[in-house]
């Protein structure tokens, strides 16, 4: 079942973006223009860039060009066939021919090297990737598998900048991957999926992953790179054992993941060509422990008891400190839920999302079917329940990074321990602990979309603009990834779609609409937020027409595990869209009983 939105982003000619709801909510969105453009438009000035102009002044000139090449063919034509068998009539229109062939080459070949500098100087002077383009803008080469392909996540962000020196990154996958594809001399003894009969190895395999200088090229790639991984095989993280950049100046590193790494069926799910991309080191060293920001649920509150648990965290966190599975007797502990009728720590998953700074607990307890007809889990009912959240042993007083290997506790991007009273140090009093209470009650209320931004049909939407979905209640921040918000694009007149990147971000707001930020503030909704790369403008002109379009299926679930369906959102001017069990679709503002047609 999916309902599409469909958006279509207008820039100037017309740009359209989309904001969908799948068994949800379609909308056709276009956009808000800059202020900037407004401002040129009003002052009678042009608001395209200088890219732009340059390429219109080139398809005029190609465009010319052709006429003069045919004029030239017919014209020496003309001479051939009335000849009459004069030699030197026959011989000048030879030569108006080869001298129109010869110049039309050395132009096009004087096109194409312009091109392929102005490509070199747009990715020195720091575009994006090695910019092949369709339309207006530039697009992001090597970055289709982030979002839109296998890769779900990824510190530090496409194009971050004033990374710590000290910072590790981390490589988040759909599946569960090939360890050798990560690390060299590792021998999975042709059993991908089970470590325990590994010869273990922590070397970087820099065939596969580059980590470099952008400046110096991929030659001189980095190789004294520790590389460890999460127990699900899906996240990696990559652990230089010299500082990355410099003291005196910022420095930009590229990151490339190879289209031959493999996961543990064997097949390499990489975007042809691989995946790329930049970030920017500042000139200073992390030591400023992690903490707790805010805790769902809350402190002192009451709670049914299919409930998940959440902790966001100040900053992203190492995801080997912070996710794995909890058996009730052993396996993950640095993260543990207490009931009051066991001492024993409930068991089940702790998953990482939201860009590495929320950690979601699930109990393995099955105890009913939410609205999709999927089992949920329950915490132990009508129990006092304690969290806590464990701190990792830091190196001394003065040193919070931590000093045991796997951590017991959790750690920041650069392995600084958690400061879990939130005094700016770490000690032996870090970890931190609240408590809720549970009903015997399981709560079955769906969520549903409560706004989207840009609206259904919005013009002048902004290239760069995210966007933005309102949920009326509390997700699980885990589901909020792009197995489950589906962002598309198409051009219409080809019908092609271009490649585009896109990652998630969580934020929880109070039912006042602020944003949660201390642990006094109640978390109420969450407002998802999605970057992505650069729309395309469309051009009337050329004729080119991109349409974009973001689908939410029912693979969204609220706090209470329960899906998203029926796919309930607004329509355009902000009320219900009208869904029902019998017409789960909300297409663009309007409910129908069969999916929506994307564009």
């Amino acid at each position: 079942m999916i309902s599409p939105t469909v958006l279509k982003v207008l820039k100037r000619g017309a740009m359209l973006a989309a904001v969908g709801a799948f068994i949800g909510v379609p909308l056709l969105v276009f956009a808000a223009d800059s202020n900037l453009s407004s401002v040129g438009s009003t002052a009678g000035l042009g608001t395209d860039s200088l890219t732009t102009i340059i390429g219109r002044i080139i398809n005029v000139f190609l465009s010319i060009l052709g006429v003069v090449f045919l004029i030239l063919l017919v014209y020496a034509g003309a001479i051939w066939m009335t000849a009459g068998g004069d030699g030197k009539k026959v011989d000048k229109a030879k030569g108006i021919l080869i001298n129109a062939v010869v110049g039309l080459l050395i132009t096009m070949s004087a096109y194409a090297i312009s091109v392929f500098v102005i490509n070199l100087l747009t990715d020195a002077t720091g575009g994006s990737g090695s910019g092949s383009s369709s339309g207006s803008v530039s697009v992001e080469s090597l970055s289709n598998s982030l979002g839109s392909g296998v890769i779900r996540d990824h510190y530090p962000a496409r194009g971050a900048t004033d990374i710590s020196r000290n910072t590790r990154i981390f490589v988040t996958f759909r599946d569960a991957m090939d360890i050798s594809s990560f690390i060299t001399g590792y021998d999975t003894n042709s059993t991908p999926s089970d470590v325990s009969d590994d010869t273990t190895a922590t070397a970087i395999n820099s065939e596969n992953v580059k980590i470099y200088v952008r400046a110096d090229g991929d030659s001189a790639a980095l190789t004294d790179v520790a590389v460890t991984f999460t127990d699900d095989l899906k996240t990696f993280v990559f652990d230089p054992t010299e500082y990355l950049g410099s003291a005196t100046e910022d420095v930009t590193y590229a990151v490339y993941l190879s289209d031959s790494i493999k996961n543990t069926d064997g097949d390499t799910p990489i975007d042809s060509g691989g995946y790329l991309w930049y970030f920017t080191t500042g000139t200073t060293v992390d030591i400023t422990p992690p903490t707790v920001q805010y805790v769902i649920p809350t402190d002192g509150t009451t709670k049914d008891r299919n409930i998940v648990v959440q902790a966001i965290f100040s900053e992203a966190v190492d995801p080997t400190s912070a996710t794995g599975t909890r058996e009730s007797d052993s396996g993950f502990s640095n993260i543990q839920i207490v009931g009051t009728s066991s001492t024993a720590p409930v068991a089940g998953e702790y998953v990482i999302s939201n860009s590495y700074k929320t950690v979601t607990f699930t109990s393995t307890d099955a105890c009913g079917t939410n609205s999709c007809g999927e089992t949920i889990y329950c915490l132990p009912g009508g129990e006092s329940i304690t969290a806590t959240v464990y701190s990792a042993t830091p190196t001394s007083t003065t040193d919070p990074t931590a000093s045991i290997f796997p951590y017991d506790g959790i750690v920041d991007t650069s392995g600084n321990s958690l400061d879990g009273n939130s005094d700016g140090s770490v000690g032996t009093d870090d970890d931190y602990t609240w408590g809720f209470t549970t009903t015997n009650d399981i709560n079955l209320d769906a969520p549903a979309i409560e706004s989207i931004t840009p609206n259904i049909e919005e013009e002048n939407v902004d290239l760069d603009q995210s966007v933005q979905i309102t949920f009326d209640s509390l997700l699980d921040s885990s589901t909020a990834n792009s197995s489950n918000i589906v962002m598309t694009n198409k051009e219409m007149t080809s019908g092609d779609s271009h490649e585009m990147w896109y990652s998630f971000g969580a934020t929880s707001l109070t039912s006042e609409g602020d944003e949660v930020l201390v642990d006094s503030q109640v978390p109420a909704k969450t407002l998802v937020t999605i970057s992505h790369g650069t729309f395309l403008a469309s051009d009337a002109t050329v004729p080119l027409s991109y349409m974009y379009s973001v689908t939410a299926n029912e693979g969204v679930r609220n706090e209470y595990q329960n899906c998203f369906v029926p796919g309930e959102g607004p329509d355009a001017s902000g009320g219900s869209c009208g869904t029902t069990t019998t017409a789960p679709f909300c297409c663009n503002g309007v409910a129908q009983d069969t999916a929506c047609s994307l564009f």
